[in-house]
């Protein structure tokens, strides 16, 4: 087996042994053939500017997978939208990283199919797949139904009815389901695939951007138009904010970047003059390469209110949710007090801090 070096294309290296260590066992359990290729560690600009990264594409006879690892041990739980991971007396639950992938998967498609060796080549590109390896030896899988769809775990690659990640590979899945229907990946698919993926500029993951006196290290979440980022301070480790790209597409038009900047500028102007502990402080515009940014506070320890209530529900109080409660209404008030209106109110979008003293 062991894939060779022409097929193995690592972009970057892996900071975590973790990953390296699963793509190494990825690696040795692949088929060394036609048209295998795997591309590891690298990241792109969408079509929106949004920054994408990648842990790995892998191309089989089934078709192109975004491959997304995830490492951590102990029991995983949860549904379609929110995992929980449970060890050591403690749980944390995270959105289903499936959600993700998925977007990254047609953004990459998108981007790759309107290059011009594809679109020269008239030839019909594989469908590109996410989906999620969950690489830890020690780890107990408990999702079932929808949760379970497009997520595998090492299994019996030596095995003919394998049900794990080198199974999905090389039988194929659609939609998260195993697809035994689809028509086998060919070499002139192949050609098309990697010529393309050269001319859309995939390039090493950038571990080190910054925005101002900030390192990006962790993509929080995003919507419509901007990310937000987990940033460091590059001098200082234990100062965190949390920093809102406003993305803008390289090919976007004069105006649509200068309704962007006029955006990001109209933010920065009204959260300037707010003045709350319960409102993120936002402390600073910058101009960036992927656009313009605002720096807010961050307290690394704070939970979004939808996974305090999943982890920690049972263990909060009447009076601690009562408290919650009239916490989030004297904030709107203020908010509201001042013509500021949250266009995304959810339990998403409320951190909760102090989580295990007496009064979040």
């Amino acid at each position: 087996m062991t894939l060779s070096a022409g097929r193995w294309h690592v972009i970057a290296q892996s900071n975590f042994a973790w990953e390296r260590e699963a793509l190494e066992w990825l690696r040795v359990q692949l088929p060394d053939r036609d048209p295998w290729a795997v591309w590891s560690n690298f990241e792109f600009i969408d079509d929106e500017g949004k920054v994408n990264e990648v842990d790995a594409l892998v191309l089989s006879p089934a078709g192109l997978f975004v491959v997304e690892i995830k490492s951590r041990p102990g029991v995983v739980t949860g549904d379609a939208h929110t995992w929980t991971w449970s060890g050591d007396g403690r749980s944390l639950s995270v959105d289903n990283p499936l959600l993700l992938t998925d977007r990254k998967s047609k953004r990459l498609a998108s981007l790759v199919r309107r290059q011009s060796s594809v679109l020269k080549a008239k030839v019909r590109l594989p469908f590109f797949e996410p989906v999620v390896f969950l690489s830890s030896t020690t780890l107990k899988c408990k999702l079932e139904g929808q949760a379970r769809a497009g997520v595998f775990l090492r299994g019996r690659p030596s095995a003919f009815d394998d049900d794990g990640i080198v199974g999905a590979l090389c039988n194929g899945v659609r939609n998260g389901v195993r697809n035994t229907q689809q028509a086998p990946v060919d070499a002139h698919q192949a050609r098309a695939v990697a010529r393309g993926l050269a001319e859309a500029g995939i390039r090493p993951s950038n571990k080190h951007r910054q925005v101002g006196d900030y390192q990006l290290i962790k993509l929080m979440t995003e919507g419509e138009g901007y990310q937000d980022w987990q940033a460091r301070h590059v001098s200082v480790d234990s100062v965190q904010r949390r920093v809102r790209v406003y993305a803008m597409a390289s090919a976007a038009s004069p105006e649509v970047r200068a309704t962007r900047v006029r955006q990001a500028r109209r933010e920065f102007e009204i959260l300037e003059g707010i003045d709350h502990p319960g409102i993120l402080h936002c402390r600073d515009y910058k101009d960036t390469e992927l656009g313009p940014a605002l720096i807010f506070d961050h307290d690394p320890r704070a939970l979004r209110l939808d996974r305090l209530l999943r982890d920690r529900a049972a263990r909060l109080s009447l009076d601690q949710r009562l408290q919650l409660v009239r916490d989030i209404a004297e904030v709107l008030q203020y908010a509201h007090s001042r013509r500021l209106y949250h266009r995304a109110l959810g339990p998403q979008s409320v951190l909760v801090r102090d989580v295990e003293s007496g009064n979040p």
